[in-house]
């Protein structure tokens, strides 16, 4: 039989719980009370005749039951003399004996109507075990079932990462269900790929792990997709269930830093295989606006594979309730003191966090989780209400109060890197340090790392991370205010992917600070490229990145800041850096972007692109065994794209031959008339064949099936989700007064908390 560890639950839950579950059990419905200092009714029913059922529940996870004996006989027995039930039933998550249980009985006489009306932990758990449908519901109640406990903690190779481990038990503590997360399982259900969207903080990632959890439940594998979607191939197993988790899956800035080359075209074929698969599940999150960013410069991410599937967790998800379920979590279990907990009862205090503009749960978090730090204890009350009017707050006094020189450069460095291997990481900010003129040995490199560990910083697996995301979006806000020496810290870049993101955090709305300095110091820019070029490598994918797809990077950044140093550098570049196997379409679409730049020479860019023209038509002339049709189609529509010469007479019959073979192969595929991969290879071979052949059966056959595809998308589209807005309108709605009472009874239990007697 399965358990369930109760002390997980907090005494709101335990309550629910227990009115269901004794409904369920003494087959009548219960009302649910608030905590009375005057009568002790928690969950009651009057029947038609007038009689009386009391139900008195004591979540006690920690104490004995002496002190629970001692404690009802004093202070609840006086209550029921007085209010005279018919029955008066005991529910408690201490374990009781069977002389304890008749101590209590007799006690309690003629109330207690027996032993069978007392029920402690194993007789709480052991109804629970039989009533799974009961337990699902309970959604903190399910989590802490052993079962689900034993696959979240112990799935070995499946969940390598000791950190997503803990934040899986973490997030089920303070984790609410409300609206959001129920409209995340739907689509789940009937989509097998879920994207959630939301504002940094509203709760994307924990309604991610708690989906994952969810299918965890029905024999799903966990496995975190840390940086690229095409770690799902090397992870994929056709015998297994899996579900794949890919946290801010376009990153944290902007769409440029985080999807290599195809990357959108490669999550469409992933999504498309999972949607086929029926042992495979995909949860993605993303910011919201970054979302919208990508749709504009990507138009497959507006493709109805990725809108049907998405779903935005916004602020008006979190009703009152919820809002009032998340403080009251989340104080709770903080390490504040008594009397700080307390506090959070007073309405006056609780109502103007719970109605704020600015709720956030990961900002009640990191407040509550940095509060014992503040001097002489603060006040955390209002140091999360000034939180909430100014996120920043919450890093601002820390980086720049408390964190020492060697911490804050290390903060900086990695912000560069988003997450880094350990030792790269050292290397870079040795590098920093000895430019600003300080002390660059391991001893203080590993000093900052242990001051920041735990708080701002996690290690994983030999990895450093920032501890969330919020403390990113704070770095991005110290380097907009010029607190950072950008020189320095452009010149201890050993990696181009931190150019990128420096880049990638000037282009944002709140980056203008950034991209002024990148202005001011144009040729240090440039030697960051320079420097970290050769770390660019060229794979035999063309999806992933090239030397030549970074040059047109490069360029694009110099059209952005207006830098005729860097677009110099880019058309040098072309000359000395990029090898014969660089991929083709990267040299292509990097002719296309020099060619449409008003900062280079024009003559050099044509000897560039008659370069480029010559490898392309010497491999379309002489190609290697393994190339297929479509491959050298797809070299002459690159001839095509530069206005090179083309193929004819013999060369050009050969290739018509090839073309015309290969889409009779795919219109014969039994999948090909509904998955893009084949769509696209057919639309090509079309565009080749042109009107030449157009009376050829497999010709009108591929016309239909790509006309069918497209009226199919055409007719799933839907519009982009709305740019989210903010506000408390959802306040005026019917219910409030009811979430109200509810939040009224959640923080009053801070007040006055009952714990066992000494």
């Amino acid at each position: 039989m399965d358990s369930f560890d109760v002390g997980r639950l907090t005494d709101h839950d335990f309550e629910v719980v227990c009115r269901d579950l004794f409904g369920d059990m003494l087959g009548v419905p219960l009302e649910i009370f608030p905590r009375g200092r005057d009568h002790g009714i928690d969950l009651r029913h009057v029947a038609n005749d007038g009689t009386t059922t009391i139900v008195q529940c004591k979540h006690w996870p920690r104490g004995s039951q002496a002190q629970l004996t001692r404690h009802l006989i004093k202070h609840e027995l006086p209550k029921v003399i007085e209010l005279k039930p018919d029955r008066y039933v005991i529910a408690t998550s201490v374990g009781l004996t069977v002389d304890g249980k008749e101590k209590l009985r007799a006690a309690f006489h003629p109330y207690i109507r027996g032993a069978g009306d007392i029920h402690g932990l194993e007789s709480i758990v052991a109804e629970l075990g039989s009533r799974p449908e009961l337990v699902r519901r309970h959604f903190r109640l399910w989590l802490s079932s052993t079962a689900i406990l034993r696959t979240v903690l112990h799935q070995g190779k499946h969940l390598q990462s000791s950190w997503l481990r803990r934040r899986l038990i973490r997030s089920a503590e303070s984790f609410v269900p409300h609206e959001g997360f129920e409209r995340a399982k739907e689509v789940l259900s009937e989509q097998r790929v879920c994207v959630i969207a939301g504002v940094p903080g509203v709760g994307k990632t924990t309604n991610a792990l708690m989906l994952a959890c969810w299918l965890m439940d029905q024999g799903y594998e966990l496995h975190e997709v840390s940086s690229d979607i095409k770690e799902i191939t090397d992870l994929w197993d056709e015998t297994v269930p899996q579900v794949f988790l890919y946290d801010d899956f376009l990153g944290q800035t902007t769409l440029e830093s985080s999807l290599n080359k195809n990357e959108d075209s490669r999550i469409l074929s992933v999504i498309d295989e999972i949607q086929r698969s029926p042992l495979k599940a995909l949860i993605m999150t993303t910011r919201d606006y970054i979302l919208e960013h990508a749709r504009l410069r990507h138009d497959r991410l507006t493709y109805p594979e990725i809108s049907s599937a998405l779903t935005v967790v916004c602020l008006n998800d979190l009703s009152l309730g919820v809002r009032g379920e998340i403080l009251y979590n989340h104080v709770r279990r903080s390490s504040l003191s008594p009397d700080q907990k307390a506090r959070f009862a007073d309405p006056a205090a609780w109502r103007p966090i719970v109605q704020h503009n600015n709720f956030n749960p990961r900002l009640i978090e990191e407040t509550l989780r940095l509060a014992p730090r503040a001097k002489g204890g603060g006040d955390a009350i209002t140091t999360m209400m000034e939180n909430l009017t100014d996120p920043r707050r919450v890093w601002e006094r820390i980086v720049e109060n408390e964190v020492p020189d060697e911490g804050i450069h290390l903060l900086e460095v990695l912000f560069t890197f988003q997450s880094a291997e350990l030792n790269t990481l050292e290397e870079s900010w040795s590098r920093y340090r000895r430019a600003l003129g300080a002390t660059a040995d391991g001893r203080t490199f590993r000093k900052a790392l242990q001051l920041l560990e735990g708080t701002m910083l996690r290690l994983d697996d030999g990895a450093v991370y920032p501890h969330n995301p919020s403390i990113n979006d704070y770095m991005r806000y110290h380097l907009h205010a010029d607190r950072v020496r950008i020189r320095e810290l452009l010149a201890a870049c050993v990696e181009p992917r931190q150019v990128h993101s420096l880049v990638a955090a000037a282009e944002m709305a709140d980056g203008i600070g950034i991209l002024a300095q990148l202005k001011a110091h144009p040729q240090c820019l440039v030697d960051a490229v320079r420097n970290t070029i050769d770390c660019v490598d060229t794979s035999l994918s063309e999806e992933d990145e090239s030397r030549a797809s970074h040059l047109e990077w490069a360029l694009e950044t110099a059209e952005t800041l207006g830098s005729i140093p860097l677009a110099t550098f880019t058309l040098e570049a072309t000359e000395y850096y990029l090898t014969p196997y660089e991929h083709h379409s990267h040299m292509v679409s990097l002719s296309h972007a020099l060619s449409g730049s008003t900062l280079v020479s024009g003559d050099r860019v044509k000897q560039f692109r008659d370069r480029v023209s010559e490898g392309i038509r010497t491999d379309l002339m002489h190609p290697e065994e393994d190339a297929d049709a479509f491959m050298l189609v797809e070299l002459h529509g690159f001839l095509e794209e530069l206005s090179a010469g083309l193929p004819t007479g013999d060369a050009r019959e050969q290739l018509m031959r090839g073309a015309l073979e290969d889409l009779r192969n795919l219109v014969t595929h039994d999948e090909s008339g509904d998955n893009p991969y084949y769509i696209d290879r057919m639309r090509e071979l079309l565009r080749f064949i042109g009107d030449e052949e157009s009376e050829r059966p497999e010709i009108a056959a591929a016309s239909i099936a790509v006309a069918r595809f497209d009226d199919a998308r055409r007719a799933a589209e839907q519009p982009a989700a709305p740019p989210l807005e903010v506000d408390i309108r959802w306040l005026l709605q019917p219910g409030f007064g009811r979430d109200d009472a509810l939040v009224t009874e959640l923080l009053g239990r801070l007040g006055s908390p009952e714990e066992p007697d000494a």
